[in-house]
């Protein structure tokens, strides 16, 4: 690596973004740590999001722009970003969100303090409704987090925030030749930090949620479709052969992750055939796979809190004699 490499490089994907583009770049651009690069990757946007971006510059020399000959996904548009970083550190940051001004500066102080290999911080998500957002994390605490952390949380419908979407701090030693599966389109960034810490690599959590996560209609995570489930279960068999060199704890989170995904695979499928108003096989694949009759409920459930958050944001009626 040159002399002259930056600290940071921050890697954006973007396609279609035109309406947060701006933002996002004056946020990575006004960091209090100067050294850095911004390389944007456009993945073949039909808006005016190159035009953005130009503007947002303002002719800053630190941003390199690159653009796709066809569409090929988040994944490819990072790989391609990645391959051209030059810092010692690398960011991965969404097009529609935001950082603090010091995000970068600490996260790269505390990687270097502590010799971590990966740093994340929490995330604050924030929306136009509620601007100025709420932690992801609720119960967030400066700690080290393994492959084990990182599949415990990530089980399907499970209890509690899964980790997988914090955005890392990559020491591009690291992460080396590392690169996103380009056929993934759902959670290739879990299996981006995943691989990277079945290789052995350390990662940091530190408490304050110094990245913005920008929650609108065109970021909000759709119900699962069964083939994005099978997929999900195909790609962690594919790391089966790495799971197996890990310590028993890794082991038995992955098997419950495994189990999870399983159950998910059903739940989305019995989804569909109810929708279909096809009942007798929905209820033949409940009645073989006991398991997912919990999930069952999560529908329901989601109902039950948007019917409360109504009931409460719902001005009160005056009493009457």
């Amino acid at each position: 690596m040159s002399p002259a490499a930056p600290a940071v490089s921050v890697v954006m994907a973007n396609y279609n973004g035109a309406r947060h583009l701006a933002e996002a770049v004056r946020s990575v651009l006004g960091q209090t740590l100067g050294d850095l690069e911004l390389i944007i990757v456009d993945d073949r946007s039909s808006d005016e999001s190159l035009a953005v971006i130009d503007e947002a510059a303002a002719g800053d020399p630190r941003v390199r722009v690159f653009t796709q000959a066809q569409n090929g996904g988040p994944g490819a548009a990072r790989n391609r970003a990645l391959d051209a970083a030059r810092g010692r550190w690398i960011a991965i940051f969404d097009s529609d969100d935001l950082m603090e001004p010091d995000r970068l500066a600490l996260l790269v102080q505390r990687g270097e303090a502590e010799s971590a290999d990966i740093v994340v911080d929490n995330l604050m998500l924030f929306s136009e409704e509620a601007p100025q957002g709420w932690p992801f994390l609720t119960d967030a605490a400066e700690r080290w987090l393994d492959a084990g952390d990182l599949v415990g949380a990530g089980r399907l419908y499970a209890p509690g925030p899964d980790l997988g979407f914090l955005k890392p701090l990559f020491r591009a030693t690291a992460l080396g030749s590392l690169r996103y599966r380009t056929d993934v389109r759902i959670g290739e960034d879990y299996n981006l930090l995943l691989r990277v810490l079945l290789g052995g690599a350390r990662m940091r959590l530190e408490p304050r949620p110094l990245y913005r996560y920008r929650k609108h209609g065109a970021s909000t995570s759709h119900r699962l479709k069964p083939e994005h489930v099978a997929q999900m279960i195909a790609v962690d068999e594919d790391l089966a052969a790495d799971f197996a060199r890990q310590p028993p704890r890794v082991r038995r989170l992955q098997a419950a992750r495994t189990a999870s995904l399983r159950r998910a695979l059903v739940y989305e499928r019995v989804i569909d055939q109810l929708k279909a108003r096809r009942f007798a096989p929905a209820l033949a694949e409940g009645l073989a796979h006991p398991g997912v009759w919990p999930l069952l409920t999560l529908p329901l459930k989601a109902r039950v809190r948007r019917l409360a958050g109504r009931l409460a944001a719902r001005p009160a009626v005056p009493a009457t004699i």
